[in-house]
């Protein structure tokens, strides 16, 4: 770790000490908040996403308009809060038609206050709202921690967890310069960490960060490089449009074996996309986008997120299985006729998965001549290892773009989108052959309805 603590160090002397070269140092402090998102977590109960103060700052060195890295310190404070499902066993005579109650006991409850070191490869547009994505890793140092009520096992209250972690980042924000030196800053991040923090469970940290800054970009600028700058336009520049967009996706799953029971689930979409011109009426188009994928289930089951039907005890299950992917295609859009209002993209994207589980309700009755009891689970059940890390497709997409102010446009996009692998891993389970299982594979489709808001880029 001290090698570590010295490389970042030396990177930043670097950066400090650039003097000769014309890429430019931007520095920034911010502000803002997490919400927990705990990745490993067991069957029962429900964890809630808390919020948590983030504050930090950050050291950024361009190489060009449009690539650099960043580095900085973060300090951020996660709250995690089990909520437990456990329900007393009530019995009633035939005749009262009624349910158990159920409560909700004393919930357990994580806090961890740690420092993060960041190291960040950057991606910027150049546009009138300035655009950035980035991407990395993390190394972190738990600072403090508390386990209150955590005693659910006895055993639990001897776990200490682990001081150090590591972990990816997603993030992607806007910027706006108040004047020449000084922009207002927003960002969205995904952040998962890789390693257990307590020694006997499968708990991994995981939180979206929500943060607002200000950045100085005054470092080694030449004014009169500068003004000389203002007075070149690019014209590659000025043709790439950035569009953030956002929208709803209906998933479903056609992959299992023609079980007609499975239903669709609907999920968020939110991200953004580049495109860029290649000449006549074709452009490409990228980006990133963070979009939530699954299917329900509504019958009987001894399964919470597939379908197992036996002779033993046999649960009605509600449940929707969430998975979260980082989607990054690469389109090809044809404008339809000689203005741009109308518009189709096809290309593949690559989803790259970053949480997976089961949510939701499941019912078990127990009756006799003389009682009849209803008990009721919360499902709450972690399939990271049950969906493989990645997934594959093909999209196809139909949209209008309306104009509203000047070179300002809204989007709207009725999207499909295949996946070509089945995304199922019965390894990552623990399962063994069963007689009832008709075996599940998972295939990911999609339909969405995607609303965006284009910003042509700035004339640099």
């Amino acid at each position: 770790m001290k090698q570590f603590n010295a490389l970042v160090f030396f990177i930043m002397v670097i950066c400090c000490h650039s003097v000769s070269y014309s890429q430019k140092i931007t520095t920034g402090i911010y502000s803002g908040v997490n919400f927990s998102d705990i990745h490993g977590q067991e069957i029962g109960g429900k964890w809630s996403f808390k919020p948590g103060p983030v504050q930090g700052f950050n050291l950024g060195y361009s190489f060009s308009k449009t690539l650099g890295i960043q580095t900085g310190i973060n300090f951020s404070t996660i709250y995690y809060e089990h909520k437990l499902s456990s329900f007393p066993r009530a019995y009633y005579p035939v005749s009262y038609s009624s349910i158990a109650p159920y409560y909700y006991p004393e919930n357990e409850m994580m806090d961890f206050r740690v420092l993060r070191i960041p190291l960040l490869f950057t991606v910027s547009v150049p546009s009138e709202l300035q655009f950035r994505m980035r991407a990395g890793i993390f190394f972190s140092f738990l600072q403090d921690y508390s386990l209150n009520n955590y005693n659910y096992y006895s055993s639990r209250g001897q776990d200490k967890p682990e001081k150090h972690d590591f972990g990816y980042i997603f993030s992607s924000g806007i910027s706006y310069p108040f004047n020449e030196y000084f922009k207002v800053t927003f960002d969205i991040g995904y952040l998962t960490g890789r390693k257990k923090f307590l020694d006997n469970y499968k708990y991994r940290h995981g939180s979206s960060e929500f943060t607002l800054g200000i950045a100085y970009t005054g470092f080694l600028k030449n004014k009169n490089a500068n003004i000389t700058s203002k007075t070149k336009s690019d014209s590659s520049y000025k043709k790439v449009t950035v569009t953030f967009r956002g929208g709803m996706n209906y998933s479903w799953n056609k992959g299992s074996n023609g079980e007609d029971n499975y239903c669709g689930y609907t999920g968020p979409a939110l991200g953004f996309s580049l495109r860029v011109p290649l000449g006549g009426n074709t452009s490409f188009q990228t980006g990133l986008s963070f979009e939530r994928k699954g299917y329900s289930i509504k019958d009987s089951s001894t399964s919470f997120y597939k379908l197992i039907q036996n002779d033993n005890q046999i649960y009605y299950v509600d449940a929707k299985v969430q998975t979260d992917y980082a989607i990054i295609p690469a389109l090809l859009s044809f404008q339809l006729g000689e203005s741009d209002r109308v518009f189709f993209n096809t290309g593949p994207w690559l989803g790259l998965k970053l949480n997976a589980r089961s949510v939701g309700t499941a019912y078990i009755d127990y009756h006799s001549d003389a009682s009849y009891q209803l008990k009721k689970t919360i499902i709450y059940e972690d399939l990271e290892k049950a969906i493989k890390d990645y997934d594959l497709g093909w999209i196809f997409g139909f949209g209008v773009s309306i104009p509203v102010i000047e070179e300002y446009k809204v989007d709207l996009t009725l999207q499909y989108s295949t996946g070509f692998r089945d995304v199922f891993d019965i390894s990552g389970t623990g399962e063994i052959y069963n007689q009832y299982d008709k075996s599940l594979s998972i295939r990911n489709r999609t339909i969405s309805l995607i609303l965006g808001f284009k910003i042509p880029s700035a004339d640099r």
